[in-house]
């Protein structure tokens, strides 16, 4: 009997999009992407056996519903089950990951569709699968548009660059940096599933052995380095804000905050004594660059 799957889409609020990737990875989603329909809203595509889309239906529903506790002012999610046959899978999960462009020389690619590398062009390979972090997220990117500028000013101006991802993730923050010409370049995460993804990751960009990536809390960090970016949430972000500012010893790069709540994050990490260098505002969300004054 032909094994047959599910494409499940879900549109929903840009605010949620992460908390309904997260939850479809966790029923079983053979994959997940994010794809933008318009300032407000995002479609979440995940793959799924069609017994475990049967299996995890009702949960899934509850699930959607409990959204409106944390994002009280967000539309209804819309759900679209569409049959897919085992013989498409790959063809579809691959169709949608084309190697992006993200600031001035750097591409984000999966593994099978990876340009040839050159000097001004900086190949970073994700297996989108793994974990977060695929460079398709407005988080992500403006990350790495501040770190290229980042690393390139600091390895301009003193040659020696260390760097420090606080939830990885993927590990595309830390990958871009090795390539950047970052080092030592350290990432860490809480969740052993995204630091097994980090690893895999750096094989397969042949940087393993320039990445030191391991489990580990915020709260057990110590030290510093030059430039240090944290990909998180609001509330992450807020409480932490101390703890970033001591741990970054020239610049912090800073994102996952909604258009919202961006002021607020400004006026918070200023408040550490840091310096708001550059923002990205773009859609819903906000990045920026602090540095020491």
């Amino acid at each position: 009997m032909l094994e047959t799957w599910i494409t499940l889409e879900i549109e929903v609020s840009n605010q949620a999009s992460d908390s309904v990737s997260n939850f479809l990875l966790d029923i079983g989603a053979g994959g997940c992407v994010i794809e933008d329909l318009n300032l407000d809203l995002v479609k979440v595509v995940g793959y799924l056996k069609t017994e475990q889309w049967q299996a995890s239906k009702e949960k899934t529903e509850t699930f959607l519903k409990s959204l409106k506790v944390f994002f009280p002012f967000i539309q209804e999610p819309v759900i679209h089950v569409i049959p897919l046959k085992q013989e498409n899978w790959a063809i579809a999960w691959q169709d949608r990951f084309k190697p992006m462009k993200i600031g001035v020389r750097l591409i984000v690619a999966p593994p099978w569709d990876q340009p040839a590398e050159t000097e001004d062009k900086i190949v970073i390979i994700i297996e989108p699968a793994e974990a977060f972090g695929t460079g398709t997220h407005e988080t992500t990117q403006g990350c790495l548009i501040l770190l290229e500028q980042t690393i390139e000013k600091v390895v301009r101006d003193s040659r020696d660059c260390s760097m420090l991802d606080i939830g990885c993730g993927s590990g595309i923050l830390a990958l871009a940096a090795v390539k950047l010409g970052a080092a030592p370049v350290i990432a860490v995460d809480s969740d052993p599933v995204a630091v097994d993804s980090a690893k895999k990751n750096a094989g397969l960009n042949g940087v393993a052995e320039l990445i030191e990536i391991k489990l580990s809390s915020l709260a057990q960090l110590s030290g510093s380095a030059d430039v240090v970016t944290a990909n998180l949430d609001f509330r992450s972000l807020v409480d932490a804000a101390p703890k970033l500012a001591e741990l970054s010893r020239k610049y912090l790069i800073i994102s996952g905050v909604t258009r919202t709540d961006w002021d607020e994050m400004k006026t918070t990490f200023r408040g550490t004594g840091l310096k708001l260098e550059k923002e990205i505002v773009d859609k819903e969300w906000g990045s920026g660059l602090f540095s020491h004054i």
